[in-house]
């Protein structure tokens, strides 16, 4: 099967999915974010040109990772928003001198 050769270009729709499948240390964490996963993967199941099944599965993998190292980014902005708010609310113990009590 034939694919244009844009659709996999660096700024093409779906050149981001193609450097995580192939090339995942050079994903920065502004691409990932950048990356709607919805519309990717509609790119993919509903192509408008006709694209080979080995691709689609390279592509498919390369959103599985976009959306691996999304959820890995919310678990870690969630444990620090935890860590955060356990910090503020902690009891502290303040102990006063004998003379002031």
């Amino acid at each position: 099967m034939f694919y244009s050769q844009f659709i996999l270009a660096k700024k093409g729709p779906l050149g981001t999915i193609w450097i995580a499948a192939h090339l995942e240390r050079k994903l920065r964490k502004n691409q990932v974010a950048d990356t709607d996963i919805g519309v990717s993967v509609d790119s993919i199941l509903f192509p408008e040109v006709p694209i080979a099944l080995r691709l689609s599965s390279h592509l498919l993998l390369g959103v599985v990772r976009i959306y691996s190292r999304k959820v890995n980014y919310l678990f870690d902005d969630c444990s620090e928003a935890l860590l955060k708010i356990k910090q503020a609310f902690r009891s502290t113990a303040v102990d006063l001198p004998p003379e002031e009590s």
